[in-house]
């Protein structure tokens, strides 16, 4: 084996920039705060970290859509407060000018009122999340959800309702459309409506009306019509008979399940029908009231045809709130989901954070104390290198 002066210079020198090495790449873990500078410094560790990140960015991700989303169900919220007070209000001036010592000029002023609360829950319906977007107008953007032409409200968006992500598996839904919450309300009690004839010319007036036996009701309209001042038949929904009676003011009426309690004088034709209760927009609701408050003062018929009027406005403003109620109710039941899901993405994130400390994040001890080792072994790795270089072949000669 031949062995040369140089062949030893170089092979210190070779150890010592090995070691100088090892120390730069430790300095450079304790300067950076990781040992994963590079994807040859550990290659599963660097893709188990690379999976992590990405992981924790798709929650930094669920964030941003929940804290949108949760900002939004706020304002619907909102918005379906401030609409129940216009519904309350609606009530107040209902219940006061059903009272019969009310003029008909008092009964116009508050027509007024109505159709300004009209307007308003219009505004609502209109209303914006600060971004640009309507709250009310289902999957569509840059459109104004609702708009009054002639006495009558349009709705220019549409019945969808967004998804959004804000975890793994699980999505929350948006704000609700307008057409659910303003267009679809249901009338009467809920189940049933009662209305007296629009050609009446008696003043009975029409109390309460409900169904009494669900199972001898078959969902059909069931029309009580006097046939004179004290007699009355039942008609189902074809116009066929199904009974008859003697009539006393303040009697209740029950047949085909429902129910109907009636006071006053009717005139023979004079009718009243239970019906199934229908979907009515809540703006066509105020608008109806406002008509009735405005119907001018005439005969005793007239003020009782009017009656009746706010009379059954009264059971679908009722309904109208619980309506509104119900949505609330489910808005919260989001904003809940959006608080649960909150801290489970804090407790994952804390995880995924910790797993990805572990993996990647230097422990500066054990680097501290590495470091010491490899600067000790450089300068032992020098002053060997330094005594090798003082020898030379030719003292063995």
């Amino acid at each position: 084996m031949r062995l040369s002066t140089a062949q030893i210079h170089n092979q210190g020198l070779q150890g010592m920039l090995q070691k100088q090495q090892a120390m730069a790449k430790t300095q450079q873990q304790m300067t950076t705060g990781s040992k994963l500078v590079t994807a040859a410094d550990d290659p599963a560790a660097f893709s188990n970290a690379q999976r992590l990140d990405h992981a924790v960015s798709s929650l930094e991700q669920f964030d941003k859509s929940s804290a949108h989303l949760e900002r939004r169900l706020g304002l619907q919220e909102n918005a379906l407060a401030d609409a129940g007070d216009q519904l309350v209000r609606a009530r107040e001036l209902v219940i006061r000018a059903n009272t019969p010592t009310l003029s008909g000029q008092d009964r116009r002023l508050i027509a007024i009122e109505m159709r300004q609360l009209r307007a308003e829950m219009i505004a609502i319906g209109n209303r914006g999340d600060g971004a640009g977007r309507a709250l009310f107008a289902g999957t569509r953007d840059g459109v104004v959800p609702f708009a009054d032409n002639g006495g009558t409200v349009t709705y220019a968006g549409d019945a969808g309702r967004n998804d959004v992500d804000v975890a793994p598996d699980l999505a929350v839904a948006d704000t609700d459309p307008g057409s659910a919450l303003f267009l679809r309300v249901p009338t009467g009690d809920g189940i049933v409506r009662g209305s007296a004839g629009a050609s009446n010319t008696g003043t009975v007036l029409l109390a309460s009306a409900s169904v009494t036996d669900h199972a001898s009701w078959n969902g059909a309209g069931v029309t009580v019509e006097f046939t004179g001042s004290d007699q009355y038949r039942v008609l189902d929904a074809g116009g066929a008979e199904i009974g008859t009676g003697q009539w006393q003011s303040g009697q209740t009426i029950t047949a085909g399940g429902v129910q109907m309690e009636l006071r006053g004088e009717p005139v023979a034709g004079d009718r009243f029908t239970v019906e199934r209760a229908s979907e009515r927009d809540i703006f066509a609701t105020l608008d109806g009231l406002a008509d009735a408050l405005e119907a001018p003062d005439g005969s005793p018929a007239d003020n009782a045809r009017r009656t009746n009027l706010l009379t059954a406005g009264l059971g679908d403003l009722a309904t109208a709130q619980e309506h509104l109620l119900a949505a609330r109710a489910d808005t919260g039941a989001r904003l809940s989901t959006l608080d649960h899901a909150a801290e489970s993405r804090s407790a994952t994130a804390l995880a995924l954070e910790s797993t990805l400390s572990d993996l990647r994040d230097t422990d500066y001890a054990e680097a501290a104390s590495r470091f010491a080792m490899q600067l000790t072994a450089l300068q032992a790795a020098q002053q060997v290198t330094v005594r090798i270089q003082g020898l030379s072949l030719f003292n063995r000669l």
